[in-house]
Formats: structure tokens, C-alpha cells, sequence
């Protein structure tokens, strides 16, 4: 699902993730992305149409991410459990590599949403929506097979079980800050007691 970027597009998607996470999405400008790049405008716009697009961009490359580094541990032959909790450690680690990015998605939400989005930017929206629906789902599936082989409990609607086990998983964006000092042990260990805590939380007895 992670498309094959240029470098030149990488590096101003690195960029543009880093100025929105600093400055904020709505103050964020063209102008702070270039200087950020140390490069001109003009190479931006010969990716990118607008400011809108390249957000939308970010929050795509966000969610592709995720996806990318989680789908190739999800395995329906494993224990519901075991598969949910290699799931989320993995999905909370490639949280902590690319946190700028997953900062953005969440000051996005708050941010001033232009009334009339251009039509390009509005299909990476829809392409957004739609690809975090098929990551969800990746969860959600796991979530009924445990719920069905008696490994986790049934106490209602098993989307509500997902929603919140994301929720946790996502709980580092709010918290966690980009500094030298932080250890690949100490990611791991965050990594590791999410993950147990998500599996714990639907877990039957």
C-alpha cells in the first residue's frame, strides 16, 4: 500500500511532517517547508498543487505506514492473541519512527479544514478514509476470530473493542517527544506493555 516515492517527494513529505507537527497544521506555510528543505518553493509545487494537498499527502503517508509494517505480521493461523498482540507492538514501534507524521493526522482534526477542498485533494481525503477503514478492518477481524474461538470476551459490538485498542495503540502521539536520548530499548518496552494492555483489555476471564 506504501507507494514507491521519489526522493526528491520523500524528503519534502519529511518536510512538510515536521513543519506541520512544529508549527501546526493551519500556521504551517509553504514558505517554512522550503526554508525547512533549504530548498524553493517551485520544487514543492512540482509535486504538490497546494498546501491542502501536501497535508492530505502526509496524512496519507501516515496511514500507509502503519499499514505497511503491520499486514505482514497479521497471520490467521496464530492464536488470536498472539496475532493482536505482534500486531500491536509492531503497529506502536512504526508509530515511534514516523511520529511526525502520526502528530499531524492528530492536530489535523482541530485544524481549519478548508470549506471547498480542490478536487485533487478531496480524492486523497477519500483515499485516506477508505485506507484507514481497510487498516481497521485488519484489527477488527482478528479481534471476532478471538471473540468466536472463546479467547476474548464478547461484551458488545466488537468495533468498539478495535476503536479503542487503536486508540491506545495511537496513545504515544499525545505524549511521546522526539529526543536523542530515547533508546530503542525504551521504544521496544513501550511497544511491549501497549501491546499487552491491548490484548488484556479483550481478553475472556
Amino acid at each position: 500500500m506504501l507507494e514507491t516515492l521519489s526522493t526528491s517527494k520523500s524528503q519534502i513529505l519529511d518536510a512538510a511532517a515536521h513543519c506541520f507537527m512544529t508549527l501546526g497544521c493551519d500556521s504551517a506555510s509553504i514558505d517554512d517547508i522550503a526554508a525547512h528543505l533549504g530548498s524553493t518553493k517551485g520544487r514543492i509545487y512540482h509535486h504538490f498543487p497546494s498546501k491542502g494537498a501536501l497535508l492530505s499527502a502526509v496524512q496519507l503517508r501516515a496511514a500507509r505506514f502503519t499499514y505497511q509494517a503491520v499486514a505482514p505480521v497479521v497471520d490467521p493461523a496464530a492464536p488470536p492473541a498472539d496475532c493482536l498482540h505482534d500486531m500491536s507492538r509492531t503497529h506502536v514501534l512504526e508509530v515511534l519512527r514516523t511520529l511526525p507524521y502520526h502528530k499531524v493526522v492528530l492536530q489535523s482534526y482541530a485544524s481549519v479544514v478548508p470549506k471547498s477542498p480542490t478536487d485533487y485533494e478531496q480524492t486523497l481525503r477519500d483515499q485516506l478514509h477508505k485506507e484507514q477503514r481497510h487498516y481497521a478492518s485488519l484489527f477488527l477481524e482478528v479481534i471476532k476470530r478471538g471473540i468466536d474461538d472463546g479467547t476474548f470476551a464478547h461484551r458488545g459490538d466488537p468495533r468498539v473493542a478495535m476503536a479503542s485498542i487503536l486508540t491506545l495503540l495511537n496513545a504515544p502521539i499525545f505524549w511521546y517527544q522526539l529526543r536523542d536520548d530515547n533508546s530503542e530499548a525504551f521504544n521496544i518496552a513501550v511497544a511491549d506493555q501497549l501491546a499487552d494492555m491491548a490484548v488484556a483489555s479483550v481478553q475472556a476471564g
